[in-house]
């Protein structure tokens, strides 16, 4: 996995680094269905490597959209196999919050929304973490079906889901199916 450094603040980015046995990322920007393949590949990099502790800073992260939540979703769901592994939300604004809790993904993973976890090494991170994440980007099918595992990961954490996120799910398993369709007789 090769890391870029980004000069500005202000483009979106997940940024990511290790600190002791605590992998921190750091959402720059909105977090969205194109940055959260950035953020699946950092996590199951993490997880491959042992590291079963993530910390997800949304400080600098005005709103996440559904494809985001449903990575976080995935990677919280994948981490409750392991014994000892945790995924952490840390510096939510209000807005992100109440998406997470709304969702039903605060019972799957730790959302600090007092701002009491990690007091010593916020600062520490906010300075040190500055490593953008950036992976090989992935194919039109791969993209479609990042996005449709995300929602299924949705859906699988919280029951209530499956009836906002229907029509969106159905949509995309044909398009993916329209889309491996169309690629295999391409080849």
């Amino acid at each position: 996995m090769s890391t870029t450094v980004k000069d500005q603040k202000n483009t979106p980015a997940i940024l990511a680094g290790l600190f002791g046995d605590v992998a921190w990322i750091r959402v720059q920007g909105k977090g969205s269905f194109q940055n959260s393949p950035n953020l699946r590949a950092f996590a199951d990099h993490m997880v491959s490597m042992g590291q079963m502790h993530l910390v997800v800073d949304l400080e600098e992260c005005p709103v996440m959209d559904s494809t985001f939540m449903g990575t976080l979703t995935g990677i919280a769901l994948i981490l409750q196999g392991h014994p000892g592994s945790l995924l952490e939300l840390i510096n939510p604004n209000a807005r992100n919050t109440e998406l997470v809790q709304s969702l039903g993904l605060d019972q799957i993973l730790e959302l600090d929304t007092k701002g009491e976890s990690w007091s010593k090494e916020r600062e520490l991170v906010r300075e040190n973490v500055t490593q953008s994440i950036s992976v090989a980007p992935l194919d039109r099918t791969e993209h479609k079906e990042h996005v449709l595992h995300a929602h299924e990961a949705l859906c699988q954490a919280n029951a209530e889901n499956e009836s906002r996120f229907s029509d969106v799910l159905e949509y995309l398993k044909q398009d993916v199916a329209e889309t491996r369709e169309a690629k295999a007789k391409d080849t």
